[in-house]
């Protein structure tokens, strides 16, 4: 039964006919698109290949399309035709076929806007589907009217398609494959990038980044959920149905200080702000469709199915706990990554999940028994080590320290210097050099778990590192720090990778993280392109290593309890670098960390200490500097100047030389000859050996010229 009334829509202006229908086919209910020149629609549609079937029903006469679709948040598992595919993204490309996905919750409105000839225009509103399935045992009532393009009511009801697009929809349907597509002039490549496309493979990566930055998306979610969970309430079974999630009690090992006092633990168990999680029963599901056989998801299979992960035919589905565990026994990482808002860092490392970063400002006392840890640590060396430069050991440590704080947010610095900067200079390395028994694997397990509450202890090994462990970090999707204990120079020059790990693969648009890296060495100084890339740190102190060596079982047992205590200055060196977007200063790195603690220190009324590094401690104090100070003072040396050059004649043997030539910046050009060092910028080399003169006193002679009696 059908109704048709002509009736003036209560001040909309121009008459309108409405029409009540009852439609039973699909038939019935696409013949209001016949003529149609332009479609806007809101509604449900299960593939866009009936989109291209209406442009072929209409004969060429159907223009352009915009249809938001409310029950699909992904489309491209939708096409499985490289046909299919093309056709949309030319559609696109030309602008004929706009396909909105919603962004949050199904939208189950149905709108159809339908433009004709001769500026007609016909409004739909009802329960029709723009699907055939949904035709086959339903019978759907709708609305129409019939009206002129831009009357009062048909700019109301334009108004109202726009409102959903604005809140409901913010991904446009093949956008990706057309920018990408646009960039390739090969045609051959193309087919390629669309068939990995269909496959919903990510077509910039490599496969084995692809299969982490899949599991990072998913591990995004889980964040969501723990974020979310952790937030409300401490009862598993009142967390909004999360019942996999349970909130984790986190008993630390040690928490008094130095003077016995408690320091350090909050009411929860778990470092003062930081939320903590278990995550026993959460899983991930990775597709295997469209990858090659003997290729790196089947060289993954067999290590997890057993970590108890269950392999089909399509798909692999892990425990989350058995993914992040083969990622820290295969690369010696574990999964870290900053949320899609840029507002926390998480952690996942097995069943432990961490929310890094703090939701609340610290508390000054807080911040004061952090700093006074921070402290502790690094004046073993006046309290246990032997050294004669203590000031400049204690602060090269210091100056790690906020390294390795830094270190997680490398790639938001990337993405600002990225087209501006060579990314190697800017995204420098750690290099800490000394003695066997300087303390450095002390201190990177220090370090590691100052930023992993308390979670990650451990370094790789040198001797499982070369090339291809190197490239697989540029894959794994993690901001955690790669650390490498006890490499050899000579190992870092042979690894070619290193020279460009930022510069060759690393792009904004892949999202996949790369891991910066810290090695720990006994050699003092690698090649000078590793050394453009670094900043090297000398832990010039020995301490006791040797049951035998006196004062060994009390240093022990002073530097375990130092490093036992919890520690929650990363989340809130976290909290204020996200929250004060200070990435985006191109100017700064490490120091955005130095600031921030300078910061601290001010919060909490704790005085600074004397060797804090207020500038870079690798400048301030430069072993390169005090080496040719003392080679001078010494009579090991004398200058001369000829020409532009400056000649530095060495008494010692030529062999001696090199260790002389390798501390001086490549700036200064500088070459060996016998017992010579020639340097071809002298003007650099004064005003580097002679940093510490005030710049604002220009008059002040400097080191060189007071050398040469200018």
């Amino acid at each position: 039964m059908q109704w048709t009334t002509d009736i003036n829509l209560g001040g909309f202006g121009n008459p309108a006919e409405m029409q009540w229908q009852t439609v039973k086919s699909w038939n019935s209910f696409t013949d209001f698109f016949e003529d149609a020149v332009h479609i806007d629609a809101v509604t449900y549609c299960e593939s866009p290949e009936l989109l291209l079937d209406l442009f072929d029903k209409q004969s060429g006469k159907l223009e352009t399309m915009d249809v938001l679709v409310g029950n699909r948040e992904e489309y491209q598992s939708s096409v499985d035709d490289a046909t299919v595919a093309r056709q949309l993204e030319r559609y696109y490309r030309e602008e004929k076929l706009i396909v909105r996905l919603k962004n949050r919750k199904v939208v189950h409105s149905k709108l159809y806007r339908i433009v004709k000839p001769d500026d007609e225009v016909t409004l739909i509103s009802g329960s029709a589907n723009l699907s055939y399935n949904s035709w086959k045992n339903q019978t759907n009532s709708i609305v129409v009217f019939e009206t002129s393009v831009d009357s009062q009511l048909d700019t109301k009801f334009q108004k109202w398609i726009d409102d959903h697009r604005e809140n409901y929809a913010n991904e446009i349907f093949m956008e990706d494959l057309a920018e990408e597509l646009e960039e390739i002039d090969d045609e051959e490549e193309k087919e390629r990038r669309i068939e990995l496309w269909i496959d919903n493979r990510d077509t910039q990566l490599t496969e084995q980044g692809e299969v982490h930055s899949t599991v990072g998306k998913e591990l995004q979610e889980l964040g969501g959920e723990v974020d979310k969970f952790v937030g409300v309430t401490d009862d598993p079974e009142a967390a909004d149905e999360v019942v996999t999630i349970q909130h984790e009690e986190v008993e630390p090992e040690n928490t008094t200080g130095r003077n016995g006092e408690e320091e350090l633990a909050d009411g929860s168990g778990t470092s003062e702000g930081i939320k903590a999680a278990k995550t026993p029963e959460y899983t991930i599901t990775l597709s295997t469709q469209g990858f090659e056989n003997d290729g790196y998801v089947d060289q993954m299979k067999n290590d997890l199915k057993r970590r108890g992960a269950d392999v089909g035919a399509d798909a692999i589905t892990t425990p989350v706990e058995g993914y992040t565990n083969y990622l820290q026994t295969q690369y010696d990482v574990p999964k870290m990554w900053i949320d899609d808002d840029r507002e926390r860092i998480h952690l996942q490392h097995g069943e432990h999940h961490r929310i890094l970063t703090a939701d609340h400002d610290p508390d000054p006392q807080v911040l004061d028994s952090a700093l006074a840890n921070i402290e502790a640590y690094i004046e073993t060396v006046d309290k246990w080590g032997e050294t004669n430069n203590e000031q400049a050991v204690m602060a090269h440590m210091y100056e790690g320290v906020l390294y390795g704080l830094w270190a997680p947010f490398v790639n938001l610095y990337a993405q600002q210097f990225f087209g501006n900067v060579t990314l190697d200079n800017a995204l420098q390395y750690l290099y800490i050099f000394g003695e066997s028994d300087a303390g450095k694997d002390k201190f990177t397990e220090f370090l590691l778990r100052l930023i992993s509450d308390d979670l990650v202890r451990g370094s790789a090994d040198a001797d499982d590192v070369g090339k291809n462990q190197i490239r697989s970090l540029r894959n794994i999707d993690t901001v955690f720090p790669y650390v490498v204990s006890d490499i050899s120079k000579q190992k870092i020059e042979r690894i070619d990778t290193l020279r460009n790990f930022w510069q060759d693969s690393w792009h904004p648009s892949n999202n996949v993280s790369y891991p910066t890296i810290i090695f720990t060495s006994n050699d003092s100084r690698p090649n000078d392109w590793f050394r453009n890339r670094t900043k090297m740190l000398h832990f010039d102190v020995a301490f006791p290593s040797n049951p035998e060596d006196e004062g060994f079982y009390e240093a022990q047992e002073d530097l375990n309890a130092i490093i036992d205590a919890r520690n929650p200055i990363f989340s809130y060196v976290s909290r204020r670098i996200l929250g004060d977007v200070m990435y985006t200063d191109a100017g700064g790195t490490v120091d955005d960390v130095r600031r921030t603690f300078l910061d601290f220190y001010e919060q909490s009324g704790r005085e600074l200490p004397g060797y804090f590094p207020k500038e870079p401690a690798n400048r301030e104090y430069n072993i390169g500097k005090r080496k040719w100070r003392q080679a001078r003072e010494r009579g090991d040396v004398t200058f001369e100047r000829r020409d532009d050059h400056l000649i530095a004649d060495f008494d010692l043997e030529p062999h001696e030389l090199y260790s002389f030539r390798k501390t001086l910046p490549t700036k200064m050009r500088p070459e060996k000859s016998g017992r010579k060092i020639i340097i071809k910028n002298p003007d650099d080399f004064d005003d580097w050996l002679d940093s510490r003169k005030s710049k604002k006193d220009s008059s002040n002679r400097g080191f060189l010229s007071r050398l040469l009696g200018q």
